[in-house]
């Protein structure tokens, strides 16, 4: 039973307003409070920093030192550095033209001399390229019946397919393909074969693989560096591994360590082995020492000549004209039309 007191108490508290909490935090005023306030804004100011600058590093860097460290450096490392972020990459792919021009000249210059991509077939003229298109061209290309096992099929929608350009595109074929097999021939792990009349999934996808490495060089000048790296790495790992066969006393390229590290081609301008043959089969990359092509060493004047690849093209492509000319007056084979609109264009 409640008490008198409490039955008044209880009575006035239903009177009462509710009480508003004034009571405020004291400020911590400390040297040690201070010190630990400075260390959170610090963080969060460098947090904020990171996120908006991230990996800004190099482009912060005074352009002419950022694109000298470029200049520096193999195909791959651009590739490489040109996943870090969208602002490396947009600045990479700006100045790709520039930075992979100084790069080959510096470290591939006799391997760009010799290993040529096909011209662009945008660059054709239009007349021309009909021409290439026609399946009724009466020049001599390869043709799908005769497939090489290592060379997969060109593109005359992307590239041109005159003789010169589709010797160009074998040779680029070829180097990618011997890039491959590399790491068999160092270990002496035979090469897979493919039986003549097949084609087995695994060397379709080689093939498709090697394919996509070729075209994406034609429009992309950092892809077609990356085929020279490839290739010089190839070339040096062949004449590395011929030079400690002691039953092969075929004379070999001189190259020292400091040269093989160095990663550029400067060694392949001394007198060594010609390029003869077109390796069109992997059975010959078990010889192959050195693949340098369209190049001769002139004993008298001590120095290798390189064969003007410009003016063959343009020699294959007035005689493709001149040969479609001609085909007008051997009555109509399906290809009069064609040739009239380039007779008259001409």
């Amino acid at each position: 039973m409640p008490t008198k007191r409490e039955t008044i108490v209880g009575e006035g508290d239903s009177d009462l307003e509710p009480v508003e909490d004034l009571t405020q935090p004291l400020a911590l005023r400390s040297k040690r409070t201070e010190r630990q306030r400075r260390r959170r804004e610090k963080r969060a100011q460098a947090a904020i920093s990171s996120t908006q600058n991230e990996h800004r590093e190099f482009l912060d860097l005074p352009l002419e030192l950022f694109t000298g460290i470029l200049y520096l450096l193999r195909p791959s490392d651009i590739l490489a550095l040109s996943g870090v972020n969208r602002s490396l990459r947009a600045f990479l792919l700006a100045n790709e033209s520039d930075i992979v021009g100084r790069i080959v000249q510096l470290r591939y210059p006799i391997l760009e001399r010799c290993l040529i991509p096909p011209v662009p077939i945008n660059e054709v003229d239009p007349e021309v390229r009909l021409l290439l298109q026609s399946p009724d061209r009466s020049d001599v290309v390869v043709s799908p019946r005769s497939v090489l096992q290592n060379i997969p099929l060109s593109d005359n929608t992307l590239h041109c397919t005159c003789v010169t350009c589709m010797v160009r595109w074998t040779a680029l074929c070829a180097a990618v393909d011997f890039a491959h097999w590399q790491d068999h021939l160092d270990n002496g792990v035979p090469i897979p074969t493919v039986p003549r009349g097949t084609s087995p999934p695994w060397n379709q996808d080689l093939l498709a693989r090697n394919r996509r490495i070729v075209l994406a060089s034609l429009s992309s000048p950092l892809q077609y560096a990356r085929i020279l790296e490839a290739h010089l790495d190839s070339t040096m790992r062949s004449i590395r591994r011929h030079s400690r066969n002691t039953s092969d006393r075929r004379p070999h390229y001189r190259m020292s360590d400091a040269e093989m590290r160095a990663g550029a081609d400067s060694f392949l301008s001394q007198e060594g082995p010609h390029t003869v043959d077109y390796p069109y089969s992997r059975e010959l990359y078990y010889m192959l020492e050195v693949f340098l092509p369209g190049r001769s060493w002139i004993a008298e004047r001590q120095e290798w000549v390189y064969m003007a690849q410009e003016q063959w093209h343009e020699w294959d492509l007035r005689n493709l004209v001149q040969r479609a000319k001609a085909r007008r007056h051997e009555g109509p084979h399906g290809g009069r039309a064609l040739l009239t609109e380039v007779d008259n264009s001409t």
